[in-house]
């Protein structure tokens, strides 16, 4: 059966793209270059990554060697977020590679038998303006629709497809994972990749409760590391729930992650690491807070005025973090007594059911011990009242 639905899902895949994308001869005489898509990831014993593509436009398979996917083993898959820039330094790319503590963070997961991903998108994401970016998630038909940047600085559309990047990744993951049956699934997005990664995992959910997807494609878990969302309501969305103006992309995730959770029971935790959200353009989402397991990282060990780096660092601890026990949770009393629970905190290393415990209203984690190191290991968390 699944081998029957993956290969219905791969001619649909060919024909749309086959229809979007629609390569000449000219287009590729030309210097024009596009290249985006899931990628698996292997580490070496001396820690060098590689990454090798795993569906190709047209929907075929790529990756077939098990040292970068198996379908038997748990996977997750990031999402990375805007990359301004990327296309003109040799189309740069994101990797797990943090050489402060551990030369690629991704070589642990690997050890401990997990398949690791990531969708590139970096051509796509690769605007001056953030919105811009953060459209073409969402919708082909965005202020710059579906342009991709060159290594000249130029933007181009001869390949652009006629679909959105959520689109692209759900087509795609969906392929690749089709005959996953390691019942563990774990979807992580950084800054705006927050938005691709609770997207695709929306039309997951989509699929599955109206029987074109099968379930075993469902993430198990979703990671909001640091994530972003621009302010005001976007004409490319719309006005779904009829209230007369058009939604704001924080608005879509949020309604997305309330029915992922009341539909498949997910496991959804935000990782807070900068005040990124309250700069310029960004809105901070306040009522998702009630809804996930909120987690307050502090990085003192960068400076204080330094935003950025402490937002970019998010993925990099998450993904380090995998490598020790999940961190402890502790209470503080009127005193300044420090008390273990018992309990774990959040990181990569903490169950999915401790994670659901965790979600909600009632409480939130701030980090009080760790803060002046890059290792996850010696960190801590207060429980606090929401």
């Amino acid at each position: 059966m699944q081998s029957k639905q993956l290969s219905v899902k791969r001619s649909l895949y060919c024909a749309l793209v086959s229809f979007s994308v629609g390569l000449s001869s000219a287009a590729q005489a030309a210097d024009d270059y596009l290249d985006y898509g899931l990628h698996w990831v292997r580490v070496s014993s001396s820690h060098v990554e590689a990454q090798q593509k795993g569906v190709d436009a047209d929907g075929t398979i790529l990756t077939t060697n098990s040292n970068w996917y198996d379908d038997s083993k748990p996977t997750v898959i990031f999402f990375h977020g805007w990359q301004s820039g990327s296309s003109e330094d040799d189309y740069s790319r994101e990797d797990f590679s943090f050489d402060d503590i551990n030369s690629n963070t991704a070589r642990n997961w690997k050890k401990q038998g997990w398949n690791v991903g990531v969708f590139h998108w970096g051509q796509f994401a690769d605007e001056d303006e953030v919105k811009d970016a953060e459209a073409k998630m969402w919708s082909k038909n965005g202020p710059k629709g579906m342009r991709y940047r060159l290594d000249d600085g130029s933007y181009s559309t001869i390949q652009s497809p006629d679909m959105s990047v959520g689109e692209l990744a759900f087509k795609q993951i969906t392929i690749a994972l089709a005959n996953n049956t390691s019942g563990n699934i774990r979807f992580a997005g950084h800054s705006l990749g927050n938005q691709l990664a609770v997207n695709v995992a929306d039309m997951i959910n989509d699929g599955i409760n109206d029987g074109s997807v099968s379930s075993n494609l469902m993430p198990n878990r979703i990671e909001l590391l640091d994530p972003f969302w621009s302010q005001d309501g976007k004409s490319y969305l719309g006005d779904e729930n009829g209230d007369g103006q058009n939604d704001w992309t924080g608005e879509r995730v949020k309604w997305a992650i309330r029915d992922l959770i009341a539909d498949q029971d997910i496991a959804v935790t935000w990782y807070k690491t900068s005040a990124i959200f309250d700069l310029w353009i960004g809105d901070q989402n306040t009522s998702l807070e009630s809804t996930v397991a909120l987690i307050n990282n502090r990085f003192w060990y960068l400076d204080a005025w330094d935003i950025a780096s402490k937002h970019v660092h998010a993925s990099k601890w998450y993904f380090m973090s995998m490598a020790s026990n999940a961190p402890e949770e502790v209470t503080i009393n009127w005193w300044g007594r420090r008390s273990e629970t018992g309990y774990d905190a959040a990181s990569a290393s903490t169950s999915d059911n401790r994670i659901k415990v965790m979600m909600g209203n009632t409480y939130e984690w701030d980090q009080v011990e760790g803060r002046y190191t890059a290792d996850p290991s010696d960190d801590q968390f207060e429980v606090k009242d929401y």
